[in-house]
Formats: structure tokens, C-alpha cells, sequence
């Protein structure tokens, strides 16, 4: 959900990339159906794996409540760890509040980013 919010908002500006220490085949419906409520296709593609290398090659990572420092002990890159919950398994009006919650998160991102890349 993230990484399709950064498309979005963020356009070509970043790239963003749905990695984690355990990925999923392919995203979760309930993820896909509240993403299709805010316009929003998912694709079925399976996550990625997150490694060290893969860490080490990006700007930041963002975590969503995993254990992502416990996957990636040796993290070279800024780690901001937002403790959202699991979709799966849970109501549609529980998955629109993480869906929304996401959707504040990446704008602020996006805008601590442009506010980043402005100063250089």
C-alpha cells in the first residue's frame, strides 16, 4: 500500500519498492480492495525479498511494523519504522483507517523528501 501511495503522490520524483523480511506472494485482497476504493490498482506481483544488499542500495527504509532491523541488523540507511498494522484478515473499515493512515504517511514523507532534496 505504501509503495503504491509513493507512485502515486511522489510520480518518477522516488522510486519505491514493497520489500520485507517475510514477503507475501501477492498482496493481501483486503489490501487490494481498499487500495481499489481509493483508486488505486495493487498488482498481484509477490513482494520482495528484503536483504542487506537491497537495504544498503536504498535512500530509506520504511518499516510497517515488522521486524525489519531484526532482518537487516547491519542497516547503512535511515530506518523509520511506522507500526502499522497487518490488513489480512481484518474488516473492511479497520483496513480503509490503515489504508488512509499509510496515505498521511507517504505525503509527509514525500514532503520531508522534497524539503531534503531542495536544500541540496
Amino acid at each position: 500500500m505504501a509503495a503504491a501511495y509513493m507512485d502515486h503522490i511522489a510520480g518518477e520524483r522516488y522510486e519505491a519498492l514493497s520489500a520485507g523480511p517475510e514477503p507475501v506472494d501477492r498482496p493481501h485482497p483486503e489490501a487490494v480492495a481498499s487500495m481499489a476504493e481509493a483508486g488505486i490498482v495493487l498488482g498481484d506481483e509477490p513482494g520482495t525479498l528484503l536483504t542487506p544488499d537491497l537495504a544498503a542500495s536504498a535512500h530509506r527504509v520504511i518499516g510497517m511494523g515488522c521486524a525489519v532491523e531484526a532482518a537487516c541488523p547491519a542497516l547503512t540507511v535511515p530506518l523509520e519504522d511506522w507500526g502499522i498494522p497487518e490488513p489480512m484478515g481484518r474488516p473492511p473499515a479497520e483496513v480503509r483507517v490503515i489504508r488512509d493512515t499509510i496515505r498521511r504517511l507517504v505525503e509527509r514523507l514525500v514532503a520531508r523528501l522534497d524539503a531534503e532534496a531542495a536544500v541540496r
